[in-house]
C-alpha cells in the first residue's frame, strides 16, 4: 500500500513536471515564430515567463538527480531525454532578453550552452571541445599552421555546409513530429528518435551559438567604453574652458610685451587660404575672362609655365632641351639596340642547347597549319 502511494506520488511529480516543461517548450515555440518586435514588452514578457518554467523544471531536475555522468544515453528513458535540453532552451532564451548595454545575459547564456554541450559530451553525443593549445605550439608548428589558413578555412566552409543541410533536414522532421510528440499521439520509438535528433540539433546549434556570443560581448564591451568615454568627456570640456579665459587674461596682467608674441603665434599657426584661379589658353581668353570674372587671378598657360619654373617644380627650358637632345642622341647612335640584345640572347640560347628554346623552336618547325575541306562552321550552316 505504501508503495502503490509513493508511486502515485512519484507519478504526479513526473506529470507535474512534464507540464511544467511543456509549457516552457510552447512558449520558446511560439517566440520562435513570432512576429511581435523583440524590444517589445510582451515579447520580453514571454521570454522571461518560459525562463522561469525552465528554471523550475531545472530545480526538479536536479533534486532528484535525473542524469548522471556514469549512464549512457541508451541507459536514459524515453520521459527523460526531453530534461536534457533544458540548458539549450534557457540559453537560447537568454539571448532574447533585450538588455544591449549589459553583458549579463550573454555570459549568462554562454554557461547555459557550456553546460549542455558538456553535458552530451559526457553521454558521449559530442566530441569533447579542442582545448587552446596556442601557447605550447612552436614556431614550426605556427608557422605550418598560418601555411594551411587557406586549407581549413576551405574545410570549415565544408563542416558549415553540411551541418546547415543537416539541421535543415532535422528541422523538417522536428516540423512534421513536434504536434504528435507533444500531445502523446506518438510512440515511444518515435518519441525516442524524436529527442535524439532534436538533441543533435541542439549540439550544432549550441557551438554556432557560442561563437556568436563571443562576437556580441566584444561589441558589447566596445559600446560600453564608447558610453563611457562619452560620459568623461563633457566633464573635461568646461574645465577646458575655464582655463582659456584664465590664460587670456594672466597673458593681459603680465603687460604688452608678450601680446605681439602670442599674436605672431596665432598668424603662424593659420595656414594661408588658397584662392582659385582659371588658365585660359592665350591673352585673349585671358582678357575675356578678366572681364566676366574681374576677382579671379588670371594667367595664361605659358604664364603658369613659367610660375611653376620658377618655383621649381617644372624643369626650365634649357634642361628639357637637354634632355631632349640626350634622348635624340641615344636613338641616332643605337637605333636597333633591343634588336641586337635579343638576337645575342638567342645566339646564347643555341650555344648553350637550352632546352626549352630547343623544345619551343621544335614545335614550330613540326606545327602545320593544315585547314581540311569542310572543317569550319558546321553548326550554322543554311
Amino acid at each position: 500500500m505504501a508503495e502503490a502511494k509513493t508511486a502515485d506520488a512519484s507519478n504526479g511529480e513526473d506529470k507535474k513536471l512534464s507540464d511544467i516543461f511543456l509549457n516552457g517548450w510552447n512558449l520558446y515555440d511560439e517566440l520562435e515564430v513570432t512576429e511581435l518586435p523583440f524590444n517589445g514588452s510582451e515579447f520580453q514578457s514571454k521570454v522571461k515567463t518560459a525562463m522561469g518554467h525552465f528554471e523550475q523544471a531545472t530545480v526538479i531536475v536536479n533534486q532528484v538527480s535525473m542524469f548522471s555522468s556514469n549512464e549512457l544515453i541508451d541507459e536514459v528513458s524515453t520521459d527523460s531525454l526531453p530534461f536534457m535540453l533544458l540548458p539549450y532552451f534557457l540559453g537560447k532564451l537568454a539571448t532574447k532578453v533585450n538588455n544591449p548595454n549589459s553583458s549579463e545575459m550573454l555570459e549568462l547564456g554562454e554557461i547555459y550552452f557550456n553546460d549542455h554541450l558538456q553535458r552530451c559530451q559526457e553521454y558521449e553525443l559530442c566530441e569533447a571541445p579542442k582545448k587552446n593549445e596556442g601557447e605550447n605550439k612552436t614556431d614550426a608548428a605556427q608557422q605550418k599552421s598560418e601555411q594551411r589558413q587557406l586549407i581549413e578555412a576551405a574545410y570549415n566552409r565544408n563542416d558549415k555546409i553540411a551541418q546547415y543541410r543537416k539541421m535543415k533536414e532535422i528541422d523538417e522532421y522536428i516540423g512534421k513530429m513536434r504536434a504528435a510528440v507533444k500531445n502523446k499521439t506518438a510512440d515511444d520509438e518515435l518519441r525516442r528518435e524524436f529527442f535524439l535528433k532534436y538533441l543533435q540539433k541542439s549540439i550544432m546549434d549550441a557551438k554556432q551559438e557560442l561563437e556568436s556570443l563571443r562576437v556580441m560581448k566584444e561589441m558589447v564591451k566596445m559600446r560600453l567604453a564608447h558610453i563611457n568615454a562619452e560620459q568623461k568627456q563633457p566633464l573635461g570640456n568646461p574645465s577646458g574652458a575655464e582655463q582659456q579665459p584664465k590664460s587670456a587674461a594672466s597673458g593681459q596682467g603680465h603687460g604688452h610685451s608678450h601680446g605681439p608674441h602670442n599674436h605672431h603665434q596665432s598668424a603662424e599657426s593659420k595656414p594661408k587660404p588658397l584662392q582659385p584661379f582659371i588658365i585660359t589658353r592665350n591673352a585673349t581668353q585671358k582678357a575675356v575672362f578678366g572681364l566676366g570674372y574681374p576677382s579671379l587671378p588670371i594667367m595664361t598657360v605659358d604664364e603658369f609655365y613659367h610660375q611653376r619654373v620658377e618655383e621649381g617644380i617644372f624643369p626650365d627650358d634649357e634642361k628639357m632641351a637637354k634632355i631632349n637632345q640626350e634622348k635624340a642622341i641615344a636613338a641616332a647612335l643605337n637605333p636597333n639596340v633591343q634588336e641586337e640584345e635579343e638576337k645575342a640572347v638567342e645566339d646564347q640560347q643555341v650555344e648553350d642547347d637550352d632546352p626549352e628554346y630547343l623544345a619551343r623552336m621544335r614545335r614550330m618547325d613540326e606545327y602545320k597549319d593544315v585547314v581540311r575541306r569542310g572543317d569550319g562552321n558546321r553548326h550554322n550552316r543554311s
